[in-house]
C-alpha cells in the first residue's frame, strides 16, 4: 500500500509503530512521543499526525483536530487539512467543513481527488445539487480513472435524472476508455430517449470507436439511436451522419450485416414517401444508396440496386457512373422478387393515402373504378397492377390544375359570401338607424302631448277651485283650506283623467313598436331565406329580440303609477306679495262682515287670474325626468333588438373570412411551392418505375 493509500484510510499511524508494539495504538504511540521529547532535537510531526488518526478513528473528533493542527512536516500540512475538514464533517458542522476542505492546497492528485469527492458527499448531506454536480465533474475531469469516480457520478446522475450530465458523462467515458460498458449505457440511454435531444455528430466519435471495436455492438447501438432520430427533428441529419461515417471508414468486406441492411432499406422507403421534399434529400440519397447496396448481401440485393437504377432514370444527373454500374452488375444478379403483387398493392395504397390526405380520394376512386371493375387488384398480375398505378399517377398529375381551380372556385365564393354578409350587415345597421328614429321620435310626440296636455289641464283645475270662496269664508284660514283642496283635486285629476290618458298613449305606443319591429323581423327573414337561399347554405338566422317589449312595458307601467302619488304642492302658502296681502287682509279684516265681499272678490280674482304653470311644472318634473330618462335609453333598447342578429352576422363573416384566408394559404403555398404537391407524384413515379424493374427479375 502506497503511503497516500495510508494518508487516505488515515492508517499511516500504522507505519509508525513497530509491529513487534503490543497494546493500544494510543498508549504506544503516547509513549514514543515521551520517548522523542528525551532527544536534543525531536521531531514529534509524524508522531502528532498519526495520534490524530487514531483519535479520529476512535471518535474523539476535538482531540485529533489539535493534534493536527500543532506544527507538521510540509508533505503532512495539507492531509492534516483535509483531516481537519473531515473532523468537522463528522461532527456535522458542515460549513466549517466546507471552508477547511476549500483551503486544502496541495500537488498531490489523490488527495486533491479525496477533497473533491468529500465536498461532493458534503453538499449532497447539504441538498445543494449543482455545487455537488460541480465537484463531481471536477473530480471526474481530474482523474477518471481514480477509485471509482466515473462509476460514483453515473449512480449519481442517473438517481436524479441528471440525463444531460449523464450522457455526457458516458460519451466522455466511452471515448476514453473503449470499454463495452460504456458503449452499452449510452445505448440503454438511447432506449429511454434521453441522446435524441443532442445533434448526432455529438455521437460521431462514439460510433466510429465502436465499429472498429465491434461491429455487431456497432449496429445495436446504431439500430437503437436511428429508431430514436426518426421521431425527432435530426432524422435527416442523423442519416446524413451515419452515410457518412461509414462511408469514411472501411470495413472488412467479409462480416455480415445483420440489422443495417433492414434500417437503410426502411430508411430509403420513408425518404421517397412524399414526407420530405426531393430538393432536402437529393443530396443524400446517392450516399445512402452507395451504403445500402454495400453492406447488403449479394443475394439481397434487388431492391437496392433497382432503387438506384429507378432513381438514375427519374434523375439522371445525380449518381456517378462507377455506382450505376455496380447496381447494373448487382441487378443482374438478383434473386427473383417474390412479392411482386404485395409491393404492387402497398404503392397503389401509399397513393390512395396520400390522395386522401390532399382531399382527392373521392376523385381518385370516380377514376379508378372502372380499372378495379376490370381487374381485381387482389388478385391481379403485377403488370397489370402496374397500369393501374401508371394510370393513377397520370390522372393525379393532371388533377393538380383541377385542384387549383377548384380552390380558386372556393376563394371566389367565399368572397361572395362575405361581400352578401357584409351588405346585410350594413342593411340591418341601416334598419337599426332607421328603428330608432321612427320610435324615438314617436315616444317624444307622445311625451310632449302628455306634458302639454296637464300643463293646460292642472292650472284650469286649479282656476275651477275659486268656487269654493264665499262670503261667509273663514279667510283667517281660508288659504290653508283651499291648498289642500287644491291638491286634493290635482290628485284626483292624475288619477281619474291624466293617468288613464297616459297609460292609453304608452300602450298605442307600444303596440305601434311592436308592429315596427314586426316589420323588420319580416325583412330579417327575407333577407335570411334569400341568402341561405342563395348559396344553399343554412348560414344565418337572423332573429330579433321582442323580450324589449316586455321591458318598455314594465318601465312604461311604473311610470304611469307614479303619477298618482305626487308630492303634495305648495300652492296657497306661498310667501310671494300677492298671498302675504291675502292672507293678511283675510286675518285682519275677516271677521268684519262688510269686508268680506271685498276680500270674496280679491280671492276670486287671485285664483281664477294666477299664472300656475310653475308651480305646474314643479308638480309633474318627476314624471318629466323619468320619461326623458326613458327617452334617452331608446336607441341602446332598440340596438338590443338587432344584436343577436348582428352577432350571428359578425360570426359567420368570421368564419367565412377564415375559410378563405386558408384556401387563399392553399393557394400560395400551390403557386409558390408546387414541390409540395408534385414531389410525392414524382416520388410515385420513382417508386414505379422501381417497381417495373424488379418484376423484370424472372
Amino acid at each position: 500500500m502506497t503511503v497516500e493509500n495510508e494518508l487516505i484510510n488515515k492508517s499511516y499511524y500504522q507505519t509508525i509503530i513497530d509491529e513487534n508494539e503490543n497494546g493500544h495504538p494510543i498508549k504506544i504511540l503516547g509513549e514514543m512521543y515521551m520517548e522523542e521529547m528525551k532527544k536534543q532535537r525531536p521531531n514529534l510531526s509524524s508522531i502528532r499526525y498519526a495520534q490524530g488518526e487514531v483519535y479520529f478513528l476512535n471518535e474523539d473528533y476535538e482531540a485529533a483536530i489539535y493534534k493536527w493542527g500543532n506544527p507538521l512536516d510540509d508533505k503532512l500540512i495539507p492531509w492534516a487539512q483535509k483531516n481537519v475538514a473531515d473532523a468537522h464533517f463528522e461532527m456535522g458542522l458542515l460549513e466549517d467543513a466546507e471552508k477547511f476542505y476549500k483551503e486544502v492546497e496541495t500537488q498531490s492528485a489523490e488527495l486533491k481527488a479525496e477533497v473533491l469527492l468529500q465536498l461532493f458527499s458534503l453538499y449532497i448531506q447539504q441538498g445543494k445539487h449543482e455545487n455537488a454536480v460541480d465537484a463531481i465533474k471536477n473530480a471526474v475531469k481530474l482523474d477518471p480513472d481514480y477509485s471509482c469516480v466515473t462509476e460514483i457520478a453515473q449512480t449519481f446522475f442517473e438517481n436524479f435524472k441528471d440525463w444531460d450530465n449523464a450522457v455526457e458523462l458516458a460519451v466522455s467515458e466511452a471515448i476514453r476508455t473503449k470499454s463495452l460498458s460504456w458503449f452499452e449505457v449510452i445505448e440503454g440511454y438511447a432506449e429511454q430517449g434521453h441522446t435524441n435531444k443532442y445533434e448526432p455528430n455529438y455521437l460521431n466519435e462514439v460510433l466510429v470507436s465502436l465499429l472498429h471495436i465491434d461491429k455487431f455492438r456497432f449496429e445495436s447501438l446504431s439500430e437503437v439511436l436511428w429508431n430514436s432520430y426518426k421521431q425527432s427533428d435530426f432524422y435527416i441529419q442523423w442519416l446524413e451522419e451515419i452515410n457518412q461515417l461509414l462511408s469514411n471508414n472501411n470495413f472488412e468486406e467479409s462480416y455480415m450485416w445483420k440489422k443495417l441492411p433492414n434500417l437503410f432499406k426502411v430508411s430509403y422507403f420513408e425518404l421517397i414517401s412524399g414526407r420530405f421534399l426531393i430538393r432536402d434529400i437529393s443530396k443524400l440519397i446517392q450516399n445512402h444508396l452507395t451504403n445500402w447496396l454495400e453492406i447488403t448481401s449479394v443475394s439481397d440485393t434487388l431492391i437496392s440496386s433497382s432503387a438506384i437504377l429507378a432513381w438514375n432514370e427519374i434523375f439522371p444527373s445525380d449518381f456517378d457512373a462507377t455506382l450505376v454500374s455496380e447496381a447494373e452488375s448487382q441487378f443482374e444478379n438478383s434473386n427473383t422478387n417474390q412479392n411482386g403483387r404485395q409491393d404492387g398493392i402497398k404503392l397503389f395504397e401509399s397513393i390512395q393515402t396520400w390522395a386522401e390526405k390532399e382531399g382527392l380520394l373521392d376523385d381518385l376512386s370516380e377514376f379508378i373504378k372502372p380499372m378495379l371493375e376490370e381487374y381485381n387488384i387482389e388478385v391481379a398480375s403485377p403488370s397489370k397492377i402496374r397500369s393501374i398505378i401508371k394510370n393513377t399517377i397520370e390522372f393525379l398529375i393532371e388533377k393538380r390544375v383541377e385542384v387549383e381551380n377548384g380552390i380558386i372556385e372556393k376563394i371566389n365564393w367565399n368572397e361572395d359570401l362575405l361581400a352578401r354578409l357584409q351588405e346585410i350587415h350594413h342593411q340591418l345597421g341601416n334598419m337599426e338607424k332607421e328603428e330608432a328614429n321612427v320610435i324615438k321620435y314617436s315616444f317624444r310626440k307622445i311625451k310632449n302631448d302628455l306634458i302639454q296636455n296637464m300643463m293646460r289641464k292642472i292650472p284650469e283645475v286649479l282656476r275651477n277651485c275659486s268656487e269654493l270662496v264665499h262670503e261667509d269664508s273663514d279667510f283667517g284660514k281660508l288659504h290653508v283650506d283651499l291648498n289642500d283642496e287644491m291638491n286634493r283635486r290635482i290628485a284626483d285629476f292624475m288619477e281619474k283623467t291624466t293617468q288613464y290618458d297616459i297609460k292609453n298613449a304608452f300602450q298605442e305606443w307600444i303596440e305601434d313598436c311592436e308592429r315596427e319591429f314586426k316589420e323588420s323581423q319580416i325583412k330579417c327573414n327575407e333577407m335570411s331565406e334569400s341568402f341561405n337561399h342563395q348559396y344553399s347554405v343554412e348560414k344565418i338566422v337572423l332573429d330579433g329580440d321582442f323580450k324589449i317589449l316586455d321591458d318598455w312595458q314594465r318601465d312604461l307601467e311604473r311610470i304611469s303609477r307614479g303619477l298618482v302619488h305626487l308630492e303634495k304642492a305648495n300652492i296657497m302658502l306661498r310667501n310671494n306679495p300677492s298671498q302675504m296681502l291675502l292672507k293678511g287682509a283675510g286675518k285682519l279684516l275677516g271677521s268684519i262682515s262688510k269686508n268680506k265681499e271685498k276680500l270674496h272678490i280679491k280671492y276670486n280674482n287671485y285664483i281664477e287670474n294666477e299664472d300656475y304653470t310653475q308651480i305646474t311644472q314643479e308638480l309633474i318634473n318627476p314624471f318629466i325626468q323619468q320619461l326623458e330618462l326613458f327617452e334617452g335609453s331608446i336607441e341602446w333598447d332598440v340596438s338590443t333588438f338587432f344584436s343577436d342578429s348582428l352577432e350571428v352576422l359578425n360570426s359567420v363573416s368570421e368564419e367565412v373570412q377564415g375559410d378563405m384566408e386558408k384556401h387563399k394559404d392553399s393557394l400560395n403555398t400551390m403557386r409558390e411551392k408546387p414541390e409540395i404537391y408534385r414531389d410525392p407524384l414524382t416520388l410515385f413515379e420513382l417508386k414505379l418505375r422501381q417497381y417495373e424493374l424488379m418484376n423484370t427479375i424472372s
